[in-house]
């Protein structure tokens, strides 16, 4: 068999181009798996200078509800969206629950199970198997048949009453529309030419829209052969040309040539991204000629977008990035937290620190660190009441409030405004998301109350009110939850447990968005859902090896991630999968499906191909295995089949990590910096040179390691007694009360529990580098401590009594000099 070069164009992309030159200003339907492919191949089309006029790229769900629309238009259908699916689908299983006797019952308010079963009724009616259908199988457990039965048929009654369509309602109203329009497509299509991309699912009413768009004339593009595996029935296969050197992945006996397959791994995911950049520079390639597929792209996206903003690099990703990567996605996740944590106050300081929360435009411009510095003091600590009382009686002690002695009567007015301006902010803040937020369980979990996602979303939106909108990619993701939060608390109005409720409102709002792109202006869009010329792209395995780029890598190839496990539905098992016909797939089937659809990603690749993984687990403390597919990779590259794991790893050496190798081109400071530590034969030690760079920093870690290591000492608090210098009884004119005498004069212990005055007193607290600057202007004579460690040179009573008059000599001395406020609670330490 005659083996295509490595340089000529992907199949897919080479049969697109016939198309297009055969019909050249005709309007011409893709129809792909998903947006990113099609989109992907019509671009490669447009570099490789063929015409790309005419196209559209759409997919068959979106193509059956273009079919469908006229009809329920007449109808008076409305399509669902997935929140009213949802609502639909529980209050189906609500009404069949109370007639339920089994352990299903029991089972019925776990958002788990809940969501399992909505997948199973959503599957059947996929795979276009009704109720009478279900009813005459046979299932081992009867009870789990009659449960789903119910469901299924309360649903489908429910659809119709209230004139919903969903998607496999769509999917059969597109199948009538195509046999109505005979043995051509219906006009409504809009199109004269339609193709399919090899790959599509041909299972289930999906699968009979594609077998009736080919009998009507869509041509199948053609692709790139794969050796060595069956090609399954439940994938659309077109005519295969010749192989190319990846063909062979499962066939590697057989290929005439081995194929440049470079195999790495790596001690951690971003140094694994650390060494895909290095060879993408080394060898010479443009960002925008390199592809990365991850076989999870929420993990690698999210430490390929860190690792590309220090270093300046454009990517642009196809699946988007966690929305956790935004202002947004953050104080969503943080209210969450909080509200499941019994609002704990580090939550709120946190966002007030970082400036994620902030108060109205009336309440004045106030630094995120003096509004965090001021809700610190109000010590809040936990529960849900005390973000009321704590600001209400703040706010009423500033009116009882003194100046002090040598406090200007200015000053003090100054200082009481700007603590009621800032407790004002705090109000406007939290009050309004505290009315909004439902009643929820405690910290101890004493309150069962039971609360709706819609309830919770409103309280969300009342938080999110005083979060910045930000620009560019935060505004966008912005307006995505908005919109998402609307539907919820307009459909989701089914009361369960609180932390059910909020696991339903987690996963609504786990979306995908765009991130911002390096170079880009802020008010930009981000980055987009396709490549683009100067960037690198990331992929995921639906998505990748469409670009056609020079370099592509392969990322996360590991034994646990690549190809997976076959795991079975929980609801729907095999056994039952198998009774109900071929359209439902089994576990082993879909395992089948996962692996030829890698083969087939691989086999259309060209130019360098690199496949890497994370050979340790930091977070477990684990070493992680390669994926057989490596394996298959080394066997295609020297054109045997007969090597083993153990040929794997002595092929792929040395594990990449943070110390890059000799030979390896640098990418920042930290490379030259972690070069310099690894160049030897051992790893150098650092710590004298950053000691010698950071003095501060040296002398903090001689403490440590004198606490550590070293003899009892002053870092281990053992403190050499010095009576001539701070024994009151021999030097009594030495102790003397500092401006803050009640400070002073407190028992150590005091330092812990915080201060002992009312809120008045804590609204008077001044920042601690007001205090130092305060201290330091002091004579230093001053500078002494009011507790002598240790008194010697006198019997044990009479040692306590000198003390106890000593003490008592200075509190009466500090309550006549010290400002307001300290002398009540000097008298307080000294009677105590």
């Amino acid at each position: 068999m005659t083996q295509i070069p490595e340089d000529h164009p992907p199949r897919l992309v080479d049969s697109l181009a016939r198309v297009s030159r055969r019909h050249r200003v005709a309007r011409k339907l893709i129809v792909a798996p998903n947006f990113a492919a099609g989109r992907e191949l019509v671009r490669r089309l447009s570099i490789s200078g063929q015409g790309w006029i005419g196209f559209e790229v759409t997919t068959p769900h979106r193509l059956a509800q273009r079919l469908a629309l006229s009809k329920l238009e007449t109808d008076g259908v409305r399509q669902l969206d997935m929140f009213e699916q949802q609502a639909l689908l529980d209050e189906a299983l609500d009404s069949v629950v109370p007639a339920e006797e089994s352990v299903l019952a029991e089972l019925s308010e776990r958002v788990g199970f809940r969501t399992r079963v909505h997948g199973a009724i959503n599957a059947l009616r996929l795979a276009g198997v009704g109720p009478n259908d279900l009813e005459a199988v046979h299932f081992a457990q009867w009870e789990k048949k009659r449960f789903l039965l119910r469901v299924l048929r309360r649903y489908e009654r429910l659809l119709g009453e209230r004139r919903r369509a969903d998607t496999a309602r769509i999917l059969g109203v597109a199948l009538e529309a195509l046999d109505e329009a005979g043995s051509r497509i219906p006009p409504i299509v809009d199109a004269e030419v339609v193709v399919l991309l090899p790959g599509l699912g041909t299972r289930g009413l999906q699968g009979r829209l594609i077998a009736a768009l080919a009998a009507r004339g869509a041509k199948v593009l053609a692709t790139d052969p794969v050796l060595g595996l069956e090609a399954p029935d439940t994938l659309l296969e077109g005519r295969n040309g010749p192989p190319t050197a990846t063909s062979y992945l499962y066939a590697p006996e057989a290929a005439p040539t081995s194929a440049p397959i470079q195999l790495f791994s790596a001690s951690s995911i971003e140094a694994e991204l650390r060494e895909v950049l290095r060879r993408a520079a080394s060898e010479g390639f443009r960002w925008d000629e390199v592809e990365i597929v991850a076989s999870d792209a929420a993990v690698y996206g999210s430490a390929l977008h860190a690792l590309g903003s220090r270093l300046g690099i454009p990517v642009t990703y196809a699946v988007g990035l966690p929305i956790a990567r935004t202002r947004t996605g953050r104080v969503v996740r943080a209210y969450l937290d909080w509200i499941e944590e019994g609002f704990q106050a580090h939550v709120i300081r946190r966002l007030l620190e970082s400036g994620d929360l902030r108060p109205p435009r009336s309440h004045g411009r106030h630094a995120p660190a003096a509004l965090a510095r001021r809700f610190r003091g109000l010590r809040v600590g936990w529960g849900r009441q005390r973000y009321r009382t704590q600001i209400r009686n703040a706010l009423a002690g500033l009116e009882d409030a003194e100046p002090g002695r040598h406090e200007s009567p200015e000053r003090f007015e100054r200082r009481r405004d700007r603590a009621r301006t800032e407790l004002k902010a705090l109000r406007s803040i939290l009050f309004p998301a505290l009315k909004e937020t439902p009643a929820v369980p405690d910290r101890m979990g004493d309150d069962s109350a039971s609360v709706s996602p819609a309830e919770l979303a409103r309280g969300l939106e009342a938080f999110l009110r005083r979060v910045p909108r930000g620009r560019g990619p935060d505004a966008a993701a912005r307006e995505e939850v908005g919109r998402i939060l609307e539907r919820v608390t307009a459909t989701l109005h089914r009361r369960t447990e609180f932390r059910a409720a909020v696991s339903i409102l987690r996963a609504y709002l786990d979306v995908r968005v765009r991130p911002d792109i390096a170079g880009d202006e802020p008010d930009g869009a981000g980055a987009p859902w396709s490549s683009r010329g100067g960037a690198l792209h990331l992929s995921d395995l639906e998505h990748g090896g469409y670009t056609g780029r020079k370099a592509v890598f392969l990322v996360g190839m590991d034994a646990e991630r690549i190809p997976g496990g076959g795991h079975q539905d929980p609801v729907l098992l095999d056994s039952d999968r198998r009774v109900l016909g071929q359209d439902l797939p089994t576990s082993a089937e879909l395992l089948r499906d996962r692996i030829y659809r890698f083969a087939a990603l691989v086999a259309r690749l060209r130019g360098r191909v690199t496949m890497s993984f994370g050979a340790w687990q930091a977070s477990e403390a684990r070493t992680v295995g390669p994926s057989s597919v490596l394996l298959q990779a080394l066997r295609l590259s020297r054109r045997d089949a007969t090597p083993t794991f153990g040929d794997l790893y002595r092929a792929l050496g040395r594990v990449v990590s943070a110390v890059p190798a000799p030979e390896a081109r640098l990418l920042d400071s930290d490379d030259y910096w972690m070069r310099a530590l690894g160049s030897g034969v051992v790893l150098r030690g650092g710590s004298s040179a950053v000691r010698a760079a950071f003095p501060e920093l040296g002398s903090g870690l001689a403490a440590a390691e004198a606490r550590r290591e070293g003899q009892p000492g002053a870092v281990h608090g053992v403190i050499e007694p010095r009576p001539e210098a701070f024994d009151p009884r021999r030097r009594p004119r030495r102790l003397r009360e500092p401006p803050r005498g009640a400070g002073c004069l407190s028992p150590p212990v005091s330092a812990l529990l915080g201060p002992q005055g009312g809120p008045a007193r804590r609204s008077e607290a001044r920042p601690r580098r007001l205090a130092r600057s305060a201290r330091a202007r002091q004579p230093p004579a001053r500078r002494v401590r009011c507790y002598p460690a240790r008194v010697e040179g006198e019997g044990a009573q009479g040692g306590r009594a000198g003390v106890r008059g000593a003490r008592a000599r200075a509190v009466g001395r500090g309550c006549r000099e010290a400002p307001g406020g300290a002398a009540r609670a000097g008298r307080g330490h000294a009677d105590a």
